[in-house]
């Protein structure tokens, strides 16, 4: 039976807060105010305007931020340790019938924000209502049947082994039975949530949304902050600037030589850190199209690839990637060890040596040839990231030097991205590749032929087109096996991580990044990433919660 580790230390905060004096007066962290008692921070990707509707159902794709300061899951992931599940709204979880029962036991006196208890009786209305109402954004979980015993008890039992489902529950929020059995689930805007979250809503405006921190969070009520001010941003710069003018405690943006803009300026209040998610990002292959099919190209284009030459061109804090993907700060052991300090470099001699073994050949301007036809090659990006096309064009510029291979960099909208990845329209792409919520889904999402179609069709996830009947029959043994036992774990890993490594269906080249801006001139308490075991980010569920939980004003 799983555990979890969280009530000691929220009990711990309850107290903590019970003892000190907090009867402060209200106080922005840009205000004169001789108390502090409201953190300032942002929620979304830059918008210039908020929306009222926080209804997560909802297919409607204009929705306000903010939203894990009400609704909540029964559990979190530890991403700092190997994406361990942990309890959240329920206090333990287990597995038993081999798998394919999972038995949640929630935590006793939580309430919702109006202060109604939460029972069982909302976690099944949550988990029935995408199987009884067709056409919600929430995507049913497939289980078989669901009972509820008591009111503090759900018992969920599945058709098959379903142990990897269990991060699913990560993300998936509870609702109040009583609050939304009375409206429409899929027009419904919710204004006013009703949560068990740590807030609840006492103001908005287009740019501006206001929280006020319950005092009778089951979580306790923190070590100081009593408001929340959630904050639009146009762009990325407009947050910066708001950071620097001190209008802005947090945020999560990709800030290029943060060090020199913005950590120099004061060393002991600006922060900029970069957590690991576990994952990487870097080049895909479309392995159902010609040249790429060759596994003799995809090798010469991988060797050839120096991520420690890209780096500085677009210099997040991010670090190269593991050659597997995985990040060996997340995923330790589960890391074959022939590469479990192995990270990418480029080997010239590898790859010319593989371009010589290629079946089809470059001619004279640079573009690969078979049987008299020629097949110029592109790499795309997403235009609106402020990293990834510079790379793009910076491995074009090493394909050219190291190699004679000319490859056009295309920007493609963030908009068009994610269909031509999914219809196979493209030949490389730069684009994130094992980043699932644990290290099994990571690997099924981007290698399971489930999840991919011939080219023109839309694939789900795996959009190098990869096939492979061995890599299919070893995620589904890995599929049914229980978290627990580390050794059947590490067995599927590290075969299907040999497999990916010497085939090279996509390319890892920079560690994905959590993104953490944070100032400590009006809160401390800010985690770094050394000694944490949580991810301070704005809109990373219960992980927000416990940061909030844990910032102490410093006035």
């Amino acid at each position: 039976m799983r555990r979890s580790p969280l009530p000691a230390a929220l009990t711990a905060l309850a107290l903590a807060a019970t003892l000190a004096a907090c009867s402060t007066s209200r106080g922005s962290s840009g205000s004169d105010a001789s108390n502090i008692d409201t953190l300032n921070m942002t929620a979304s990707s830059a918008t210039s305007t908020f929306v009222r509707n926080w209804n997560g159902f909802s297919p409607a794709t204009d929705k306000a931020p903010g939203t894990s300061f009400f609704y909540e899951p029964l559990i979190r992931i530890d991403t700092m340790h190997a994406k361990t599940p942990e309890g959240w709204l329920a206090k333990s979880f287990a597995w038993s019938n081999a798998g394919k029962t999972l038995t949640f036991h929630l935590r006793p006196g939580v309430t919702w924000s109006d202060g109604k208890p939460f029972t069982s009786a909302d976690v099944r209305y949550t988990f029935e209502l995408p199987t009884k109402t067709p056409g919600l954004a929430v995507v049913p979980i497939g289980y078989r049947s669901l009972a509820t015993p008591d009111a503090h008890t759900v018992v969920i039992d599945f058709a098959k082994p379903a142990y990897q489902k269990l991060a699913t529950f990560s993300t998936l929020n509870i609702y109040p039975q009583h609050i939304w059995a009375h409206h429409n689930p899929k027009s419904w805007t919710n204004p006013d949530p009703v949560g068990t979250g740590p807030a609840t809503v006492s103001g908005f405006s287009p740019q501006q949304i206001a929280l006020t921190m319950r005092k009778n969070y089951w979580g306790g009520p923190g070590k100081g902050v009593k408001k929340v001010d959630i904050k639009a941003f146009a762009t990325p710069e407009t947050a910066k600037a708001m950071v620097l003018n001190n209008q802005l405690d947090w945020t999560s943006i990709n800030w290029q030589s943060a060090k020199k803009y913005f950590t120099s300026k004061d060393p002991a209040h600006n922060h900029y850190w970069v957590y690991p998610t576990g994952g990487d990002s870097g080049l895909d292959y479309n392995t159902g199209k010609a040249p790429l099919d060759d596994v003799h190209v995809r090798r010469a284009l991988s060797y050839a690839a120096d991520p420690q030459k890209l780096l500085p061109l677009a210099p997040t804090g991010q670090g190269v990637a593991n050659v597997t993907g995985y990040s060996a700060a997340v995923y330790g052991s589960l890391i074959a060890p022939a590469y479990r300090n192995q990270k990418v470099t480029a080997d010239l001699s590898k790859a010319k040596a593989e371009l010589a073994k290629a079946s089809y050949k470059l001619n004279s301007s640079g573009v690969f040839t078979k049987g008299g036809k020629a097949y110029p090659l592109t790499i795309k990006s997403v235009a609106e990231y402020t990293n990834w096309p510079v790379w793009a064009d910076g491995l074009a510029e090493q394909w050219k030097e190291d190699l004679g291979l000319k490859v056009s960099a295309v920007r493609v909208p963030l908009a068009q991205m994610t269909p031509q990845l999914s219809k196979g329209d493209y030949d490389i792409a730069w684009d994130w590749q094992v980043n699932g919520s644990s290290a099994w889904a990571s690997a099924f999402g981007v290698l399971h032929s489930a999840n991919t179609a011939p080219e023109g069709k839309p694939a789900l996830t795996d959009y190098t087109r990869w096939n492979n009947p061995t890599t299919d029959r070893l995620l589904n043994a890995w599929q049914n096996t229980n978290p627990a036992d580390l050794a059947a774990q590490q067995k599927y890993a590290y075969q299907l991580q040999k497999i990916t490594v010497d085939n090279m269906p996509f390319r890892p080249l920079v560690d994905n990044g959590s993104f953490v801006v944070a100032s400590s001139k009006n809160w401390t308490g800010w985690p770094s990433p050394a000694n944490t075991n949580y991810v301070p980010g704005p809109t990373s569920g219960p992980d927000t919660t416990m940061t909030v939980l844990n910032l102490k004003p410093t006035r």
